[in-house]
């Protein structure tokens, strides 16, 4: 699949090491500017409601394209595999997709059930 590696319309590119650590030293220019992914070198855009909302919860604006970021976070999703354990409670044998070696507890839907309700 092609990646789209042209830039979009945009003024000045912006090199992410260029960008600022603090939210509050980016100003609105930020929105007619092209950064450059740090990982990737695709280009992207911070729109107006990204920036608005980067603000409000005082974070820094990303030094990597959208995609490279989705990827990162799809990774750090448990795998779709399933795996055998024991419930936590009552020891019986249980499909799930947490393998035995993670720090979770894991409960038959009956134990789950008798938790919850």
């Amino acid at each position: 699949m092609d990646q789209e590696t042209s830039l979009p319309y945009a003024g000045k590119l912006l090199k992410a090491q260029d960008i600022p650590d603090s939210i509050t030293m980016v100003s609105d220019d930020i929105l007619q500017q092209v950064i450059e992914c740090e990982i990737s070198k695709r280009p992207f855009r911070v729109v107006k409601q990204e920036l608005d909302f980067y603000r409000k919860h005082n974070l820094p604006l990303p030094t990597k394209h959208p995609d490279v970021r989705h990827t990162e976070r799809t990774k750090l999703r448990n795998p779709k595999q399933l795996r055998d354990r024991k419930c936590a409670e009552c020891g019986s044998d249980i499909k799930t997709s947490y393998s035995p070696e993670r720090p979770e507890i894991v409960y038959c839907e009956q134990c789950y059930n008798k938790e919850i309700y």
